[in-house]
C-alpha cells in the first residue's frame, strides 16, 4: 500500500469511523456544556463516553474541556462533542448503528480531525496502541459499513495508511538521532584538539554508545507501538549526545563531570555570604508598632445616637 496516496492521506482533514466496545466512563456535563470528571460539583447532566472516545482523549494531549455540542437526550451514549488546541480539532460523533442502542457494541464513534497530517497521524497511531485493537473492526460488518457509508475494506486502508505514516515518522525520528551520534563519533578527533580542559575521549565514546543503546530501546518501543516509550528513549539519547559533545556548554563549563555531582561537591565553608546579608541590631523606632503606641487622644469619637 503506498502511504502517500493523497485519497488516503488528505492534506486537511481525517474522517474515520470506529467500533465501541465499552460504553464508560459516564462524564458530566457542566452549565457551559464542557466535559467533565464524574467527581465535579455542579455539573448536573451526564454521557458515556466509551472507550474510544476515552481513549483518544488521553492522546490528544493538553487541551481545555471538550465542548458538547450535541446533548445527550434519553440515550446517554448518543452525542457530538469537539476537543481541540491551538493546531488540531477533532470532532467526534457517538451514534448507533444496529440493536436500536441497546449495549454499547451497537455504538460506533465517527471521528473527524482537522489538523497537519503529521500530527493526526500521531494521534490515530496512539489511539490504536491505548486500544489494543483495530478500531475499524466492526461487530456487525455491513451494517457498520450501510451507516457510515463507507466500505469496510476502505476503512481499514484509510486506518492503516495514517498509523503507518505515524510509525515512520517515529521510524524517521530514530534514524535522525542515531545518525547525529555516528556523526558526532566520526568527528570526535577533530573535535578532541579544540575540547575544554577535562574533556574526556573515552568518557564520550561510552557516552555515544549509551546513546546507540538508546536508539535500539526506541525500536523496541516502536514495535510494541509505545510511541511515549520511543520519545523518553531519544530524549535519553540526546542526552547522552549532549554530554559526549566537547562543544556543548555542558562539557565546557563543568569537564565532563556530572552538574549535580559538581555542585553537591561544593562545601559549605567555600561560600562567603557575609555581603549578601543584612543584620539589625534592633528595628528602627519607626517599624516598631505596639498596643500603646496609638494614644486613647488619638481616637475619634462617633456619637450614632441622632442616627437612630
Amino acid at each position: 500500500m503506498n502511504i502517500t496516496n493523497e485519497s488516503l492521506l488528505d492534506g486537511l482533514d481525517s474522517q474515520l469511523f470506529a467500533q465501541v466496545h465499552s460504553g464508560d466512563p459516564e462524564m458530566k456535563i457542566d452549565q457551559d456544556a464542557r466535559l467533565r470528571h464524574a467527581n465535579f460539583p455542579g455539573a448536573e447532566g451526564s454521557l458515556f463516553l466509551g472507550d474510544v472516545t476515552d481513549a483518544l482523549l488521553r492522546c490528544f494531549g493538553a487541551h481545555e474541556p471538550p465542548r458538547v455540542t450535541e446533548l445527550p437526550g434519553f440515550d446517554q451514549q448518543r452525542w457530538v462533542l469537539v476537543v481541540s488546541d491551538p493546531e488540531v480539532s477533532i470532532t467526534i460523533e457517538s451514534r448507533s448503528y444496529w440493536g436500536m442502542g441497546l449495549l454499547s457494541t451497537c455504538f460506533l464513534n465517527g471521528i473527524k480531525i482537522v489538523g497537519p497530517l503529521k500530527r493526526r497521524a500521531r494521534i490515530v497511531f496512539d489511539l490504536a496502541a491505548a486500544l489494543g485493537r483495530n478500531p475499524w473492526e466492526a461487530k456487525w460488518k455491513n451494517r457498520f459499513a450501510k451507516s457510515t457509508g463507507v466500505a469496510s475494506t476502505e476503512e481499514k486502508e484509510k486506518w492503516e495508511a495514517l498509523i503507518e505514516y505515524g510509525r515512520e515518522d517515529l521510524s524517521n525520528t530514530i534514524d535522525s538521532i542515531r545518525t547525529k551520534a555516528e556523526s558526532l563519533e566520526q568527528d570526535l578527533p577533530s573535535l578532541a584538539d579544540d575540547a575544554p580542559d577535562g574533556w574526556d575521549g573515552d568518557l564520550a565514546l561510552e557516552e555515544i554508545g549509551a546513546a546507540y543503546a538508546e536508539c535500539e530501546v526506541a525500536k523496541d518501543a516502536l514495535h510494541d507501538r509505545s510511541a511515549t516509550g520511543v520519545e523518553r528513549a531519544l530524549a535519553r539519547a540526546e542526552a547522552h549526545i549532549i554530554e559526549a559533545d566537547p562543544r556543548t556548554e555542558v562539557a565546557a563549563q563543568f569537564e565532563g563531570g556530572d552538574v549535580l555531582e559538581e555542585m553537591a561537591s561544593i562545601e559549605a565553608d567555600d561560600l562567603d555570604l557575609t555581603d549578601q546579608v543584612l543584620e539589625f541590631e534592633e528595628l528602627p523606632k519607626e517599624a516598631i508598632r505596639t498596643q500603646s503606641a496609638l494614644s486613647e487622644d488619638e481616637i475619634p469619637f462617633i456619637d450614632l445616637a441622632e442616627e437612630e
